[in-house]
């Protein structure tokens, strides 16, 4: 796609289309984000403590419906999980997670929801940002549309973010 001249001096300037804003929490107190795993590694428990906790994750994402050779199939995600639940149909757990628009998963212009399969998910590590300056640990705000009744209806939830 061609650029015109006119989108080339905006750029030069630093005005114009910028990239999207990320939702993660910026670190606080403390310094630089750092990304740990609870529990011996394990996923599911890392994905459940940061719901509980209200921080935000780092993992690998297998995506079934595309060659291993493609960029993105197997690509990191980063973001805010808001719910955790089994289906009671299939019998298979879920997370929903309020994407971060640098996250593999994320496309078009505005970051999103998106729900994985927790069997897919690998190596899932939880972030932390520091404290405040009042000594709170930095927390992700719940995203706009989350409605923690709606996984009621759905299956059983496991864990869900209490706003």
């Amino acid at each position: 796609m061609a650029r015109t001249l006119r989108s080339r001096l905006l750029g030069i300037f630093g005005i114009g289309r910028k990239p999207p804003a990320t939702v993660l929490p910026k670190a606080g107190r403390g310094g630089a984000r750092l990304d740990f795993d609870i529990g011996g590694g394990n996923s599911t428990d890392n994905i459940r403590y940061a719901i509980a906790n209200r921080l935000p994750v780092s993992y690998y994402y297998v995506d079934k419906w595309q060659k291993p050779t493609t960029p993105g199939a197997r690509g990191q995600r980063e973001g805010n999980p808001h719910a955790m639940w089994t289906d009671n149909r299939t019998g298979r757990t879920y997370v929903h997670l309020y994407v971060d628009p640098r996250s593999a998963s994320a496309t078009g212009d505005l970051p999103g929801w998106r729900t994985f399969l927790l069997d897919r998910v690998q190596n899932a590590s939880v972030i932390t940002l520091g404290t405040s300056f009042f000594g709170k640990p930095i927390k992700f705000r719940i995203a706009p549309g989350y409605n923690p009744s709606l996984y009621r209806t759905v299956g059983t939830p496991i864990q869900l973010a209490q706003p």
